[in-house]
């Protein structure tokens, strides 16, 4: 039984190795925007959609001084864009830039598109060298992005495990308390004592429990943040 489960745990971190060579991936797609279809650079993230937007409005206010619209205290609208920038890590003209950022099932997807002026959207066919900057700058927000994401999940696990900890450190000292006073009192109460331990050691084994599931969710994380690697 044990040699089964060892292999089982080997399988399972080998295909997790394998997924981490790919914890997000930059692709090449099209977008409907103004009801005709725009070049876009497509990704998706593990976080949800507002989260992302968060991060890339501040991405562009550390990185390059822009405000990015569209996400706020009163505002989440699926596409946040700023208008009449210069970004010269791409091109030395003035952009319009945008993203839809939405929710799907198990995180969020975005769409990356820019274009020069009103009709002029960089592709990678009319402004190789600008579509591909664009890629370049795309990569650098995701290697920056999922490094602070994942650091920040796994801050928030473990302080839930902590919590978990002092759980049944206090019901350990139940247990303890309940067995000395079991000690002092009539059979029938020592009785109930001892049938409110085990309830209690229940209780203390489902913690343990949540917190092996959540040490394996740290283990995960850890392998997808191996996987965040300039490109």
């Amino acid at each position: 039984m044990k040699k089964l489960y060892f292999l089982f745990a080997c399988v399972f971190f080998f295909v997790l190795k394998m997924n981490a060579q790919t914890t997000y991936r930059i692709d090449t797609t099209e977008i409907t925007f103004e009801n005709k279809l725009r070049p876009c650079l497509f990704v998706t993230f593990d976080a949800d959609a507002k989260t992302v937007k968060k991060g890339w409005v501040d991405y562009f206010k550390k990185n390059f001084k822009i405000k990015v619209k569209g996400i706020g205290l009163l505002t989440d609208r699926d596409i946040i864009d700023a208008e009449d920038v210069t970004i010269n890590a791409i091109a030395d003209k003035r952009m319009n830039l945008y993203a839809r950022v939405t929710d799907i099932s198990g995180g969020s997807e975005m769409k990356y598109f820019m274009s020069f002026g009103y009709d002029f959207f960089i592709g990678p066919d009319n402004y190789g060298k600008e579509f591909g900057e664009m890629h370049n700058l795309l990569n650098d927000f995701c290697i920056k992005f999922l490094n602070d994401y994942y650091a920040h999940e796994t801050s928030a696990i473990l302080k839930d495990i902590k919590g978990y900890e002092r759980d049944i450190k206090k019901k350990n000292k139940q247990i303890d308390a309940n067995l000395r006073k079991s000690k002092k009192e009539s059979s029938a109460t020592a009785s109930g004592l001892e049938a409110k331990n085990y309830s209690i050691k229940l209780e203390i084994e489902q913690l343990y429990s949540k917190i092996e599931d959540l040490k394996k969710k740290i283990d995960v994380i850890k392998i997808k943040q191996e996987g965040i690697l300039p490109k």
